[in-house]
């Protein structure tokens, strides 16, 4: 009897160390789960519990979850500790407690607020041991590898095409989706990435930090001034295989191709009429939803476009601070004191390509240019015709289209 005693008593107290190992796993098994969570990292488990003392078993674990249980009552996930709980809720209140004294950027847990540090401090611990580059979180470099390795395990499930990180793949599925999570303030229009939606700002702001060495006009983003500099150049490496006619862009000899296939790829749904581009559709939709998009808040014109919208509104404010020191002459943005100041230098620093006249103007130099190629880039919404200048455009829309005076 004394001999099961001992027995009994042995095998208390290796449940009550039983217990305690098991309580232990299952808090770190928690504290990676949370970290994980705000992170947005999903990983399987690193432990699991043991299976020994299989006659205490459930009697020790059902003491443990009777006395540990701490259950979040949104999503109903349970902790063994009340402050991995506290810690859970973040994700649901959308709080972000850590904030970086440098940027003030804020962050959810300490561990990426840790990791964001690295980018003021330059520290770059994680080298990649195929091409000696750096990063500062080990998930980045794990991320670079893949394309050393050429792994792409995250597959897309409506068209499995892969990607190398979950990140890449959330925004291919928008394409899918339709979603545009990244709205503007203040025009309303939405975007699928947040870099999309950082650049179309600067339109609102008027930001334009490129601009032209030559010419000195300023472009919001880098890609619009390397195209402008092509004007200057004149630089046109796209050439057309049926007519010679060259380009600057390959986007523009695409569309070009059109003009000889007779290829019309952009139908109206409530008309059936068909267009060349995408941009000229957009236009004629405007005619079946009556649409006002820009609206004068001194008299309340409204327009349909910007350009136009932007050239009324200077009527009403009058500011003219830029002034011209030979003859006076104000202006309201730099860059047309600029192009004016050509009249007093003789400088036309943009020719054509075609027949050796120069310009003052980039927009004189296009115009032009479509005397030798025909080209008509302006079309009435109502009947269909082209023009080669905006100008008579807007003739024809008040005074001669046809569908319009019926």
């Amino acid at each position: 009897m004394e001999f099961i005693k001992e027995e009994r008593e042995d095998m208390s107290h290796a449940c009550r160390i039983e217990n305690e190992d098991t309580e232990e796993q299952r808090g770190l098994i928690e504290v990676k789960e949370e970290h994980q969570e705000l992170n947005e990292v999903e990983e399987k488990d690193l432990y699991e519990e043991p299976h020994h003392f299989i006659n205490e078993e459930k009697s020790c674990s059902s003491k443990t979850e009777a006395k540990n249980s701490f259950t979040c009552s949104q999503c109903g996930k349970s902790f063994t500790r009340k402050g991995h709980l506290k810690i859970h809720m973040i994700i649901h209140t959308g709080e972000r407690p850590y904030t970086c004294p440098q940027c003030a950027k804020s962050f959810t847990c300490k561990g990426s607020l840790k990791d964001h540090f690295k980018i003021h401090s330059g520290e770059k611990p994680f080298t990649c041991p195929q091409c000696g580059w750096s990063f500062a979180r080990q998930e980045d470099l794990k991320r670079h590898i893949r394309i050393h390795t050429g792994e792409k395990p995250f597959t897309c499930s409506q068209c499995e095409k892969c990607f190398t990180s979950s990140g890449d793949l959330k925004r291919h599925m928008r394409i899918h989706s339709g979603e545009r999570p990244f709205t503007c303030p203040q025009c309303g229009k939405s975007f699928t990435q947040k870099e999309g939606l950082k650049e179309h700002t600067k339109i609102h702001s008027g930001e334009k930090l490129f601009a032209c060495m030559l010419c000195g006009k300023s472009f919001t983003h880098q890609r619009s001034l390397k195209r402008h500099m092509k004007v200057h150049s004149g630089e046109k490496l796209h050439q057309c295989s049926e007519c010679g006619r060259r380009f600057a862009e390959a986007g523009n000899l695409k569309t070009h191709l059109l003009s000889h296939t007779g290829e019309r790829p952009f139908s109206c749904e409530r008309c059936d009429k068909k267009f060349f581009l995408a941009v000229h559709l957009k236009t004629h939709m405007r005619i079946h939803e009556d649409e006002t998009r820009y609206v004068c808040s001194y008299c309340g014109k409204s327009f349909l476009w910007l350009n136009g919208f932007k050239d009324h509104q200077k009527t009403h404010i009058g500011e003219k601070p830029y002034v011209c020191l030979d003859c006076g002459s104000t202006f309201i943005r730099p860059g047309e004191l600029k192009v004016h100041e050509r009249i007093h230098t003789g400088e036309k620093p943009y020719k054509c390509s075609h027949c050796d006249k120069s310009f003052t103007q980039s927009g004189a130099l296009k115009i032009h240019e479509r005397v030798h190629t025909g080209e008509k880039p302006y079309l009435c919404p109502s009947c269909g015709k082209t023009f080669s200048r905006y100008g008579n455009l807007g003739k024809h829309l008040k005074n001669a289209c046809p569908k319009l005076r019926n």
